[in-house]
């Protein structure tokens, strides 16, 4: 006698499923979100920071090609010259 509140154990189970090749890939884990989506976006943030911590335009382009070619800006004078700074992907 089988109750209606379980099902059957001699029913297969449905197969759950299949996870896409994407969501699997190990490659695509451990990359940064800045640097999943380019060189440009992160000249682009790191620029941005830069200037609205009263950079110059020059200094701020410096830095923000170093930046977006290797994740981390270097040291650098921001704040009008009383500060140093630094910008740089965590890990």
């Amino acid at each position: 006698m089988s109750n209606h509140l379980h099902p059957d154990a001699t029913r297969a189970a449905p197969n759950p499923p299949a996870a896409s090749a994407d969501a699997l890939d190990p490659a695509d884990a451990g990359l940064d979100t800045t640097q999943a989506r380019g060189p440009f976006r992160a000249f682009r943030k790191a620029y941005r920071k830069a200037r609205d911590w009263h950079c110059s335009r020059g200094c701020a382009a410096v830095v923000a090609v170093r930046f977006a070619l290797t994740g981390d800006s270097g040291r650098f004078r921001s704040h009008g010259g009383w500060m140093v700074s630094r910008i740089y992907r965590p890990r």
